[in-house]
């Protein structure tokens, strides 16, 4: 990963804010900048230098990971460190992640930083997470392989009698042995009329013949998160059901094809959404059609009714269409797609293309 690289380009950001430096406390955004996961790190950019900060407990983790900036032990708080180190790199103007950062912390930062202004900022290191690279695509197509895998493994596994919790289980010990570093979320499970629940929690309802059993889920590689949902159905599919994925098949196809550098998010979702409103399930859908993945399960940009975001090269989104009808159940059909320069191309194998009947 080019950490070097991406602390260079938040620096061009600190000058055009009028910053002297950044000081990031997002784990998440920590770890894209230096390359460190753990519980307790941050990182203070400047326009000439990034220093890492971490207790001790973490000196022999932060040595083997941290890339691109200077590491510092403090002995027991931040507050023994940051103060001196402020100084010392001639800091006026400090930006902070106020999203991440509570009142409480904020004083105490006010403390810690001197006579530093303290200025809050909104998603600098983020706007730098959203375009992904070459190394950052490969772990992404490796975390979705892993599920594409987990979920042709996970069909042998569905059978009347087992219940949403066994087959949650199964998923996340399956990714897991298949070399997931973790999981992304806990898997969504949901059978016959609980998969219309829409982030359906899974329970000891027992499968039964006949259900529609939907399934979302994810692996993490490297940091990096996968997100996929399939549907399918035990036993013969009935008419509704089969008419129903259909729709949905259709409805993702059209967001799919929607996609490429340039366009909004708005309207990505309103090419997919025509397909479900003209088929009269419009007000079943009641999702955007995606969102950003990345090292978040949900990060930017948007692919809702609401999104002002327009689409660049080297987004990854999700496009998760769904159609839920209380008593029947729900469909969903989500994958990944990178934005290309002519369009979008999908990562990822797991089938679709028809509803699977097990």
């Amino acid at each position: 990963m080019d950490h070097e690289g991406r602390v260079a380009r938040l620096q061009n950001e600190l000058t055009e804010a009028d910053m002297d430096g950044l000081f990031v406390t997002d784990l998440t955004n920590v770890r894209y900048l230096t390359g460190f996961s753990g519980t307790n790190g941050q990182v203070l950019i400047t326009r000439d230098s990034a220093t890492f900060l971490t207790d001790g407990r973490y000196r022999a983790r932060a040595a083997s990971l941290v890339a691109g900036a200077e590491i510092v032990i403090y002995p027991d708080r931040l507050s023994d460190a940051l103060p001196s180190l402020v100084e010392k790199k001639g800091v006026k103007r400090l930006g902070i992640e106020a999203a991440n950062v509570t009142l409480a912390s904020r004083d105490a930062l006010a403390s810690a930083a001197g006579g530093a202004e303290l200025v809050p900022t909104t998603g600098m290191v983020e706007k730098l997470r959203r375009v992904k690279d070459a190394d950052e695509v490969q772990q992404l197509e490796s975390a979705i392989a892993i599920a594409d895998a987990a979920f042709e493994w996970i069909q042998d596994r569905l059978a009347p009698g087992r219940t949403e919790v066994e087959i949650a289980l199964d998923l996340e010990v399956q990714m897991r042995q298949s070399g997931a570093d973790e999981i992304s979320f806990p898997p969504i499970v949901g059978s016959g009329p609980l998969s219309a629940h829409i982030h359906h929690t899974p329970s000891q309802r027992a499968l039964e013949k006949g259900d529609l059993v939907l399934m979302d889920f994810g692996a993490r590689v490297g940091g990096y998160c996968s997100d996929m949902t399939r549907t399918v159905v035990l036993g013969a599919a009935g008419e509704e059901q089969l008419r129903i994925y259909e729709i949905v098949g259709r409805a993702q196809q059209a967001g799919i094809d929607a996609l490429g550098p340039g366009v909004r998010g708005v309207d990505a979702d309103a090419a997919a959404r025509k397909v479900i409103d003209d088929a009269g399930h419009g007000d079943v859908f009641e999702h955007g059609l995606g969102h950003g993945v990345g090292l978040d399960i949900h990060e930017a940009p948007r692919l809702a009714r609401t999104s002002e975001d327009v689409l660049v090269v080297g987004d990854v989104v999700t496009v998760e269409p769904g159609v839920y009808i209380g008593g029947l159940g729900g469909v969903r059909i989500e994958d990944c797609a990178l934005i290309t320069e002519n369009g979008a191309r999908v990562l990822g194998s797991a089938p679709k293309d028809r509803l699977l009947e097990l």
